[in-house]
């Protein structure tokens, strides 16, 4: 019984944790970081705060419209610093990408 009453608990305190977290900020947060190394414009980012994960962190996914590119910020438990981050753009300029799908690859800036 000590156990489950335990297990509870712990449960209660990592739920309360995640939706302490100020969705709002990080949604706020997670647009502009992607928008700082994407290349792209805050408005036509879309953004969504998914379920904290089991070490704590909370996803937040994004795409930016009509691009194809996607990312995730990963925040600290708390919500208030993103502490991973990752996104499709590819890693290096194509030598033949033209001038105007250069706001595809980050890296051509």
């Amino acid at each position: 019984m000590k156990k489950v009453v335990l297990a509870g608990a712990l449960v209660a305190i990592a739920v309360s944790s995640a939706l302490a977290a100020d969705e709002g900020a990080m949604i706020d947060a997670c647009r502009s970081y992607a928008a700082s190394h994407l290349n792209a414009d805050a408005g036509k980012i879309n953004v969504n705060v998914e379920t904290a994960r089991v070490d704590g962190t909370i996803p937040v996914n994004g795409e930016v419209e009509g691009t194809g590119l996607t990312f995730q910020c990963s925040f600290n438990a708390a919500g208030t610093r993103i502490v991973q981050w990752w996104n499709s753009a590819p890693e290096e300029c194509p030598v033949d990408v033209s001038e105007a799908d250069r706001y595809l690859y980050p890296a051509c800036e």
